[in-house]
């Protein structure tokens, strides 16, 4: 009975927090579509077949979770962690991943505690639990339409899209919403998604694997706080956000990971290979932003679009192969401070501020309450 009740407990917190999370989304999607008249009736007719449902995803997922949960799975006296994890890393099999889900969810769950970024429960100070709770769902890659101006870097409406997005979906949408002269439209698949349970792709890396649910996760707790309730407040908000998210996901899923036994040479070969490639690639994606921002600045678009294409398949050679570099993947890879697509200042300056603090925890704690630009150009260094 008392083992039920926290199930209950349990499932009605995660109903509260995901209602949270669809109403950030919601408004998001609203201001983003008032600010560009027509555009979301473009998109509507675009994305018609293949728009992501937020409602449909929490009525399937919700439920699922906490009946693994009910399962008792992790109580399995038999089950070796390091061996299933290991074989969810190697196979992606349907059979193990309820299993990995929740054993990388308690991994993070517990390394969040370490470093500190538990919260003490209202009247019982001395208790204190990982909140939101960790909720992962590796099932599928989602993918998402982001929407720029052809005349300058700026994202003005991104959208969701189902999992069975294909390639010539990609291509159909994109021309469709250029079709007029006037937007640069990009899709692509995405990593993760912060709905609840989080939407996260697993690679063969668990390292990264971790690193990006734990981003997830950083975007469900800054939902509590007036940064990530912020989030949809102009390009400026996002940025801090998801580099916020980045700098947190990077250090929290690095803790978590160490604690998975299992090691694969193939697969650390593989990260140490992309590892190198992006040092080598990097340098020309910042450069490409600079030059095509001042570009356009001077009403140059052919000739931005033109060193796009010439960089991305220059890219390609360097085996980092972009299927298409234009101003809508810019702005919306520019989102994240630390990318090099980036122009914002934003994200060197969130890093010299973590670098400011003894712990990641102080780190979160200080910038959580951020809610304008103003406040951040208030508390961040120069």
């Amino acid at each position: 009975m008392v083992r039920r009740r926290l199930v209950l407990s349990a499932s009605l917190a995660t109903v509260a927090v995901a209602m949270a999370v669809l109403c950030a989304l919601f408004v998001s999607t609203t201001l983003r579509a008032q600010s560009s008249p027509g555009l979301d009736e473009l998109l509507g007719s675009a994305t018609e077949t293949h728009r992501f449902s937020f409602f449909k995803y929490e009525l399937t997922h919700l439920p699922n979770r906490w009946l693994t949960s009910a399962a008792g799975w992790l109580g399995e006296p038999d089950l070796d962690e390091d061996a299933t994890l290991q074989r969810w890393f190697e196979e992606r099999s349907e059979h193990h991943r309820k299993r990995a889900e929740l054993l990388l969810e308690r991994q993070l769950s517990s390394a969040a505690s370490e470093m500190g970024l538990d919260t003490p429960l209202p009247l019982f100070g001395r208790v204190r639990v990982v909140w939101p709770p960790v909720d992962v769902d590796l099932s599928e890659r989602l993918h998402v339409v982001a929407i720029s101006p052809r005349d300058e870097v700026r994202m003005v409406r991104s959208v969701l899209l189902t999992s069975d997005v294909e390639r010539e979906d990609f291509e159909r949408i994109e021309a469709e919403v250029e079709a007029g002269g006037r937007w640069s439209a990009w899709v692509g698949s995405i990593g993760g998604v912060a709905l609840y349970p989080a939407s996260v792709v697993s690679s063969r890396d668990y390292l990264s694997t971790l690193q990006i649910m734990a981003h997830e996760w950083t975007h469900h707790y800054l939902g509590f706080y007036p940064l990530g309730l912020a989030y949809a407040q102009g390009s400026d908000m996002r940025t801090i956000n998801e580099t916020v998210a980045d700098i947190v996901g990077d250090e929290l899923g690095e803790v978590a990971a160490g604690a998975f036994a299992y090691e694969s040479p193939d697969v650390d070969d593989e990260a140490q290979l992309r590892t190198e490639i992006r040092a080598a690639t990097d340098p020309l994606l910042r450069q490409l932003r600079i030059d095509v921002d001042a570009l356009l600045a001077d009403g140059r678009i052919e000739e931005a679009e033109r060193l796009m294409e010439a960089t991305r398949l220059q890219l390609v050679e360097l085996d980092r192969p972009f299927r298409r570099i234009n101003q809508a993947f810019l702005a919306f890879r520019g989102g994240y401070g630390a990318s090099p697509s980036s122009a914002s200042p934003w994200g060197p300056r969130l890093i010299a501020f973590r670098n400011e603090h003894a712990s990641l925890s102080d780190f979160l704690e200080a910038v959580r309450s951020i809610g304008t630009p103003n406040e951040a150009d208030a508390l961040l260094p120069r």
